[in-house]
């Protein structure tokens, strides 16, 4: 088993949580106490989920729940861009970094259900 640390899932989603975290820092800050701490809790429980999937016996159910993460990260990525949080290209690199991700929980997750 290789380290968490050295996979391609876990890269993106550091990635995804150093940039959240940027776009967090330059929110107003009526958004950034509850709206960026929640977008930035999400970003890193995605981070745990990859450790806790690589470590787990059952891979099935921790990668079905990064999906759904994966999803709930992306309408609130929506959300900032059209409350203009954030701009159209900052948006755009976040999305591309949430599609990585849930491509790879994918494929990870019909891989585990085959072995």
């Amino acid at each position: 088993m290789a380290l968490h640390t050295d996979t391609a899932i876990y890269k993106a989603t550091y990635h995804l949580a150093q940039l959240v975290m940027q776009l967090v820092a330059n929110m107003p800050r009526n958004y950034k106490a509850d709206f960026g701490a929640e977008l930035r809790r999400r970003c890193m429980g995605l981070v745990m989920r990859t450790y806790e999937a690589n470590t787990s016996q059952d891979k099935s159910p921790i990668l079905s729940k990064m999906r759904q993460e994966v999803e709930a990260v992306n309408l609130s990525l929506r959300l900032a861009v059209d409350l203009r949080l954030i701009s159209h290209g900052q948006y755009g690199k976040a999305i591309a970094i949430t599609a990585s991700i849930g491509k790879q929980a994918t494929g990870w997750q019909r891989k585990s259900e085959c072995a």
